[in-house]
């Protein structure tokens, strides 16, 4: 008796150290890739990382400017985690759809490794049937010929071999790779891409996410990779799991959730949308072990000045959560508006100064 009490003790404290240790979905895993794992959950006990979408590559007027941020240039540091888009990486072209050359993309993201940051990216894959953007989303059998059996299944292999090659092709100066997240087919609970939730049923979906991880994973052998689930907004913890491909094929949880419109009424719908969907991913965190994060937010030109103090840190400040990734600042002359973190003179610059000071809100420097 006194043996079998033993084992069992011994088995139980195993299991508890695996549970501990948050050991990524992929068995194969790099080192490096366990390593940022297990840091993102470490950081998570002291404070919430800030990320920026394309903050290295432009900003506000400005594109391709080396060394410089707009977060940087209000703040006086690198945003610590920094998020990039591989649309039309699977067409073969040399720059993404927001004209970011994937050839300085290498680039930004071996840098951001280089000083302790960390490398989220999502994928807005053209429509392959129709050759129309990510956006076409008229059609409910884009899904369904991709999956194996399906007309576009084979060119839909050639897709994912460019991106497992982008991704293959992320190598330190001592020739590691470089873990990144992968964020892909996210915000599908919406109707606005060809994998939203007008579009495919549950089940194809599901087998859509879990044919790519199986995919770059065992077939092209990636093994720097976190995959992030990511859907919009969900009315409960039943429609956030509807598409939810499984524990054994996600690492990173998170929803996105954007302001609309810049009046009292308008930031207080966002506060609400923000911790309910904040309620739904950490309930779930807890239970399953993955790590929750906000993967895109914002509030478009920022006409509210205390948008990040207020609307953002009061919320956030009662979750513990990996980061919150602030969308893109358009350096395009037609998008004046269309910028989601302050850039010098812009009457939220103070503001998002004293967000990031806070002890629990952490840049590029402040992350170990």
């Amino acid at each position: 008796m006194k043996r079998y009490l033993i084992a069992l003790i011994t088995s139980l404290l195993f299991i508890s150290c695996a549970q501990n240790q948050h050991l990524p979905i992929d068995k194969e895993a790099t080192a490096e890739t366990v390593n940022l794992y297990q840091r993102l959950f470490r950081n998570m006990d002291k404070g919430i990382l800030v990320g920026h979408q394309d903050a290295l590559a432009y900003g506000h007027n400005w594109y391709k400017e080396p060394g410089r941020s707009d977060a940087k240039d209000v703040a006086g540091d690198y945003p610590a985690v920094i998020g990039w888009e591989l649309g039309h990486l699977e067409l073969g072209a040399e720059y993404n759809l927001d004209s970011v050359y994937f050839a300085d993309m290498k680039q930004y993201i071996k840098e951001t490794h280089k000083r302790g940051g960390i490398t989220t990216v999502s994928w807005h894959g053209d429509n392959i049937v129709t050759g129309n953007t990510a956006w076409d989303c008229a059609q409910d059998f884009v899904v369904k010929a991709v999956l194996p059996m399906g007309i576009n299944h084979g060119k839909y292999l050639s897709w994912l071999n460019r991106l497992s090659d982008f991704f293959l092709d992320l190598k330190d100066e001592n020739g590691k790779y470089i873990p990144v997240i992968f964020r892909m087919y996210h915000e599908h609970s919406g109707g606005w891409f060809w994998w939203g939730s007008e579009q495919c049923t549950p089940a194809q979906y599901k087998q859509l996410w879990i044919m790519t991880v199986d995919y770059l994973r065992e077939k092209r052998h990636v093994h720097n990779l976190l995959y992030a689930y990511s859907p919009s907004e969900t009315r409960d913890e039943a429609e956030f799991l509807e598409r939810y491909p499984g524990d054994d094929y996600v690492d990173i949880i998170g929803f996105d959730c954007y302001a609309t419109g810049s009046d009292a009424t308008a930031v207080a719908n966002y506060k609400k949308a923000l911790d309910h969907n904040l309620q739904i991913i950490t309930s779930y965190a807890q239970q399953s072990g993955k790590l929750p994060v906000i993967g895109e937010t914002g509030m478009e030109a920022i006409p509210y000045p205390q948008y990040y103090t207020d609307a953002v840190y009061t919320v956030i400040n009662q979750y513990r959560i990996g980061w919150v990734l602030f969308w893109r600042n358009a350096w395009e002359p037609d998008k004046p508006n269309h910028f989601y973190v302050p850039f010098e003179g812009h009457p939220s610059a103070i503001d998002f100064k004293e967000f990031v000071a806070k002890p629990n809100i952490f840049m590029n420097a402040d992350i170990k």
